[in-house]
């Protein structure tokens, strides 16, 4: 019985102690996931603000000498439209040396087709800008309207198509409106410029966080800065992530599509940016778009790492939770026990069964079913004791309570030593009479068998009995003492009626079952 019980206060200590080592746990573990995140996030926006501060500061630097470089273009283009009063067949002039002329600035004639038609560049003659829809499309529409004015225009950093290389674009229409006339500039050897060089910046911080595979500055029309593709071009965005990079164009938000990069899941990140110096005027390529290729293995391989460790922490932390309840079990479960237990016997003692019997009769009442109580007494045990010696006594009991533990089959019997050789059993929520009578003979039946102890069959040569008195609340009784008082009555009448019987208490005659 001591083991059984030991055995339910260890389950109970250590089911309880599982379950708050594993909330706690878990809760831990939830918070250092969201710790990770959220420094994965905020490392993600200094990224942004670092490449957008980058940007900024180098159109920003760059404006300090653009002035000098406007004011040459503007001589130069006007040089040019000059020629145009003198020649207006564009396809006559010599392109190479005007371009040494012009301080080794590139010339580009584009017609009204949007076309370049003539150029010292010859790469790009043939190059349309005349494509439909997208950025691409808002690029055309600029181009064609410069064509209609009588203004000249000078852009900010842009990219050359088919190259790639960094160069400052300016625009201004010949007088009749048949040609607009484009000089450009490299900027790759500008000093201010590459001492403002965001591209470094940027490998920078690709070198430096593992979870950003790539940087690139891109123009409004799809072309980046400073980056040219597998072809040798000016990279542009690629093609499925087109929609995504209008929207943030056009809506001035950033925007986000999960995509892969060489087999791998990577998330494209798109923050507009636009220069704002001395609240001029917004030119076309004073606006941008900065791509950033995110990936996550770091994050995954981290939040993998942070399972691991919950779950070898849970494990110890559980080991050694066990251990100690273990430990508290066996300092705590022998006076636990032995304050609701009879130490020979292991059934309930007295102030157990009193509790008991009052917990019983009170929980049978709100259910409206009926409580028995058999009080059981043994006849000539104080023989055993006598001519055997206390040890066989306390064999003898131990057996006896054995023997009723396994009579008493009802469900939720509590079975009790009150003292001695004095014995009791409650039956819970019984229907009738019949289960408590039923209960008696079984036990009665069970206590006929012989008992053997030191070689002597202890039943036969000495003739032990039982007596059983029987109560029921709360037909007999309303309390445990009442109830306890009728039992006893019956139990009395039993010993006066012969040995190895029952009596049921019946008003105050006691009847004889």
């Amino acid at each position: 019985m001591q083991f059984s019980f030991n055995a339910k206060l260890m389950t109970i200590m250590g089911v309880f102690t599982i379950l708050l080592t594993f909330s706690v746990s878990l809760v831990n573990q939830h918070r250092l996931k969201d710790n990770l995140i959220a420094g994965y996030k905020r490392e993600s926006a200094l990224v942004e603000d670092t490449v957008v501060t980058a940007v900024s500061a180098a159109d920003k630097a760059f404006l300090i000498s653009d002035r000098d470089i406007e004011n040459k273009m503007r001589a130069y283009s006007h040089r040019l439209l000059q020629k145009y009063y003198e020649n207006p067949d564009v396809a006559s002039w010599d392109y190479q040396a005007l371009k040494g002329q012009l301080d080794g600035m590139d010339i580009y004639i584009i017609d009204d087709t949007m076309t370049v038609r003539h150029s010292s560049f010859p790469l790009d003659v043939g190059l349309s800008f005349a494509d439909d829809g997208g950025a691409a499309g808002s690029f055309s529409h600029l181009l064609k309207e410069r064509l209609k004015e009588n203004t000249f225009v000078a852009d900010g950093l842009d990219q050359e198509t088919n190259t790639g290389k960094i160069r400052k674009y300016s625009y201004i229409p010949t007088p009749d409106h048949k040609y607009l006339i484009e000089l450009g500039l490299y900027l790759d050897n500008n000093p201010i410029f590459q001492s403002f060089n965001f591209l470094e910046i940027s490998n920078s911080l690709i070198e430096k966080y593992s979870y950003i595979n790539d940087i690139t500055v891109f123009t409004t029309t799809g072309k980046s800065i400073g980056k040219t593709g597998a072809d040798g071009k000016s990279l542009v965005v690629a093609k499925q992530n087109m929609p995504v990079f209008s929207q943030a164009y056009a809506n001035s938000t950033v925007q986000e599509i999960a995509s892969e990069r060489d087999g791998l899941p990577v998330t494209y990140r798109y923050v507009p940016y636009t220069i704002q110096v001395d609240n001029a005027i917004t030119r076309f390529t004073d606006q941008r778009i900065i791509e950033i290729i995110y990936n996550e293995q770091e994050l995954q391989t981290k939040l993998q790492q942070n399972r691991h460790v919950f779950l070898l922490q849970l494990l110890a932390t559980i080991a050694i939770a066990l251990i100690i309840s273990y430990i508290i079990t066996r300092l705590v479960a022998k006076p636990m026990y032995l304050a609701s237990h009879d130490l020979l016997t292991g059934l309930f003692n007295r102030a157990a069964f009193e509790n008991s019997l009052i917990s019983s009769i009170e929980k049978n009442k709100k259910k409206q079913s009926n409580t028995a109580l058999l009080l059981i007494d043994l006849d000539n045990f104080k023989m055993v004791n006598d001519r055997l010696g206390h040890d066989a006594g306390d064999s003898f009991l131990q057996e006896i309570s054995k023997r009723i533990r396994s009579a008493v089959t009802y469900p939720d019997a509590i079975t009790a030593r009150l003292g001695g050789d004095e014995f009791a059993v409650i039956l819970n929520h019984i229907d009738d009479r019949q289960i408590a009578l039923e209960a008696a003979s079984h036990i009665i039946h069970e206590l006929k068998r012989p008992i053997e102890i030191k070689g002597i069959n202890v039943v036969n040569d000495f003739r032990t009995t039982v007596s059983i008195g029987i109560a029921l609340a709360p037909e007999h009784a309303q309390d445990s003492d009442e109830l306890y008082a009728c039992a006893d009555q019956a139990l009395y009448h039993s010993k006066r009626s012969g040995k190895n019987t029952f009596s049921f208490y019946d008003g105050k005659q006691p009847a004889l079952a």
